[in-house]
C-alpha cells in the first residue's frame, strides 16, 4: 500500500513539473549606462521564477528566462518599473524615476 501511494506521489510530482515551462521573452526598458543595466537586470532576476536577465544598452533590449508557472512578463516588467526604469508595459512612477542617479536619466 505504502509502495502505490509513493509511486502516486511520484508520478502526480511528474506531471506537475511537466507543466512548468521555461519560457525565454524579450521587452524593451529605457536606461543609458552599465548602472542601469545592473540595475535592470537585478530588478528583473528578484522576480521569483526569473533564471536569467540580460539589459543590452544600446538596443534597449532586456532578455528574460524564466518558468512561466511562477511568474509572467508582465510581473517582470512592473519589476523594472519599480526601480525607475520605463519599460514597453510599465512605465516607471515618478518617485522611483527621481531616484536614479544623474547618470541614468533618460527621461527629457
Amino acid at each position: 500500500m505504502k509502495k502505490t501511494v509513493l509511486m502516486f506521489v511520484a508520478a502526480l510530482a511528474m506531471v506537475a513539473s511537466a507543466q512548468a515551462k521555461t519560457v525565454k521573452k524579450t521587452f524593451k526598458a529605457q536606461g543609458k549606462c552599465e548602472k542601469c543595466q545592473a540595475r535592470i537586470q537585478k530588478a528583473a532576476k528578484a522576480v521569483p521564477g526569473v533564471l536569467t536577465a540580460a539589459w543590452n544598452k544600446d538596443t534597449k533590449v532586456c532578455s528574460v528566462v524564466f518558468d512561466d508557472s511562477k511568474t509572467n512578463l508582465n510581473k517582470i516588467e512592473k519589476a523594472v518599473a519599480a526601480a525607475g526604469h520605463d519599460t514597453d508595459k510599465a512605465k516607471a512612477s515618478a518617485a522611483a524615476y527621481a531616484k536614479l542617479p544623474g547618470c541614468c536619466k533618460y527621461r527629457k
